[in-house]
């Protein structure tokens, strides 16, 4: 087996669906064909397991796969001007990128009658936007997604759950202990959804108008001079330390921040909401020249990431949700994994059956006006 890592680890950047293409022609090096029980990947590192040896148990394939950061750019480079479908039997990137790629005939229709487990993916998950071309063609498969939302210190709220987003943005108790995202992604549509609740007029927080996009950031600003913000934080390891040594009691944040705390003995949480989450989503896509024995065993390599094995490996690690949650949770049972294990998977269970029915908001990494939204950001930042 072979997992191969050719780019640092980024969950996501600040994305846009037109970045420039890449300059250097062949940044990955492509597998040879040879070897017809092989599956060869390439996506995005966090869905990499560190061990594919039950993969390779289980299905009699090898894996080869090759991480790559989470970057459009990147995916538009290798797959539309490096003919990368030649080498890769399946490509898994973040969702929505099939917009650019299925429409174009790069990937191919998913066939959904050629995957076991397709009928145990919840309509609301499979159905997203960031899986399907603008006219409904299913391209992409479910691999992890998550609801974000805010980590807390769990004796420094003594509100009950579900939240709302008013606790970090409109907090009195919580002058100076917030810490936020350092990007509009995720921030300026968190925001917009508290607005929302306090019947303000913002039809899609994913994809505001630039008047929606002022009176969000004209918000934010308002809620800085009150001093409720401590700090803007640019990478995982920031978060995580912002956090964990209280400099902050609240944070916007990713959900692994919050599983690594919680092992080193924090009590500290992450957060259900009443109004909605940022939702994102990473799936696997099939180039279109991924033909008869090709083609059956990328099919074969996406049941078992839709099976319980996958399912419970990122639950337990990540705190991510896969397409499958009672596969894992059936499969934590069969091999008496802890209560613990047992517990991270039930809550994800419970994201994909209440959190991701939300009507609100899935990451929209290209929206109608980016630059004004990006501009109201900037303005926020320097305010």
């Amino acid at each position: 087996m072979k997992s191969k890592k050719v780019s640092n680890i980024s969950r996501r950047s600040v994305l846009k669906a037109g970045a420039a293409v890449l300059a250097t022609p062949y940044l990955i090096s492509r597998p040879a064909r040879a070897d017809e029980g092989t599956v060869k990947i390439m996506g995005v590192s966090t869905v990499a397991l560190q061990d594919w040896s039950a993969f390779e148990a289980d299905t009699g394939l090898k894996m080869d796969f090759v991480g790559v950061n989470s970057d459009p750019g990147l995916y538009v480079q290798e797959v539309v001007a490096n003919e990368a479908g030649d080498s890769y039997d399946i490509f898994i990137f973040d969702g929505g990128i099939e917009d650019r790629l299925g429409a174009s005939g790069h990937f191919q229709k998913i066939d959904p009658a050629a995957m076991k487990l397709w009928g145990a993916v919840a309509d609301s998950v499979k159905s997203s936007a960031l899986l399907q071309g603008a006219d409904g063609t299913q391209y992409g498969v479910p691999i992890v997604f998550n609801a974000d939302s805010f980590g807390y210190h769990v004796d420094a709220i003594s509100e009950a759950e579900p939240f709302s987003w008013g606790m970090v943005f409109e907090n009195e108790k919580m002058l100076g202990k917030v810490a936020l995202e350092d990007t509009w992604l995720t921030t300026l549509p968190n925001a917009a959804l508290y607005l929302i609740s306090k019947g303000k007029a913002i039809t899609d927080p994913s994809n505001m108008t630039p008047e929606e996009a002022k009176m969000t950031a004209d918000f934010l600003i308002e809620r800085k001079k009150a001093g409720q913000f401590r700090a803007l934080w640019h990478s995982y390891e920031e978060s995580v330390d912002l956090l964990g040594n209280r400099e902050v009691l609240i944070a916007e944040c990713w959900e692994p921040v919050i599983k690594q705390l919680q092992r080193d003995g924090k009590n500290v949480r992450y957060a259900s909401m009443k109004e909605g989450y940022s939702k994102w989503m990473i799936g696997a896509y099939l180039p279109s020249q991924a033909k008869d024995e090709r083609l059956a065993r990328a099919y074969k390599a996406l049941d078992w990431f839709l099976d319980g094995h996958y399912g419970a490996q990122m639950a337990i690690q990540q705190g991510y949700a896969t397409a499958n949650p009672q596969a894992a949770l059936a499969f934590a049972k069969a091999k008496g994994l802890s209560e613990a294990d047992l517990g991270a998977i039930k809550l994800n269970i419970e994201k994909v059956e209440q959190k991701m029915t939300l009507p609100h908001y899935w990451q929209n990494s290209a929206p109608q006006h980016v630059e004004a939204i990006e501009a109201e950001w900037q303005r926020f930042k320097q305010a």
